[in-house]
């Protein structure tokens, strides 16, 4: 798009950066003291953390092979930080398990597991950048758009439908309308047409009705 070289972490770094900033918020909201409000938090957590946690395995399995062939101190270095945020992912479930169960000190042990997950939030959103900028600019220098969409396709094409749906519907909502046109037209263009039929209704699910409507024209407009 606009000359822009193949970038395979943007689209999904959007939908990552939106629900991690929305499980933050909502973690800032919870009463502590309320076991139905926790239960939800709780729900919410594991679902954003299963999607971190999705996240860094298929760029470990796809994308750090191929760095550490062209720029193997970075690849060192995301590996490193990939396997950090493992741990401390492990430790902020420990720590919301406590403050769900730490009756009268239920809020001290709450706001510290907000704090908690600020900061790793934090740190991730920084990881990423350092991936957008720094990873993703050595490799562009290492290979061409064909190699790269490559990388990105293989990678897509190892995601169960179910996966590859809710990536969809992570995305979709945190993308601007010209990237939203852009990902349904290259869906239209090589997937079969029920299945572009269900991305499609997906989106109109996931985005509030005045953007699916200027996504519906878009997509009719680029037919």
């Amino acid at each position: 798009m606009g000359g822009e070289r193949h970038n395979f972490y943007k689209e999904i770094h959007k939908g990552i950066r939106t629900l991690a900033h929305s499980v933050t918020e909502q973690a800032g909201r919870t009463d502590f003291g309320d076991a139905e409000e926790v239960a939800r938090l709780r729900q919410a957590v594991e679902r954003a953390f299963a999607v971190f946690e999705s996240h860094a395995a298929h760029e470990t399995a796809f994308i750090t092979p191929v760095l550490q062939e062209y720029a193997p101190s970075l690849a060192a270095e995301s590996d490193a930080e990939h396997r950090a945020q493992e741990l401390r992912l492990r430790d902020l479930r420990a720590a919301l398990a406590l403050a769900a169960g730490a009756g009268e000190r239920a809020p001290a042990f709450g706001h510290a597991f907000v704090v908690g997950l600020s900061r790793f939030v934090g740190e991730m959103l920084v990881h990423m950048a350092d991936e957008e900028e720094r990873l993703m600019p050595a490799l562009q220098a290492a290979l061409d758009d064909a190699a790269l969409l490559g990388i990105h396709q293989a990678l897509l094409a190892s995601l169960p439908p179910e996966e590859k749906a809710q990536s969809v519907a992570l995305m979709l909502p945190a993308l601007n309308a010209p990237e939203r046109t852009e990902m349904l037209a290259g869906i239209r263009a090589v997937a079969p047409p029920a299945a572009f039929v269900a991305m499609a209704d997906l989106a109109r699910r996931v985005l509030p009705p005045a953007e699916w409507s200027r996504l519906e024209r878009s997509l009719a407009a680029a037919a």
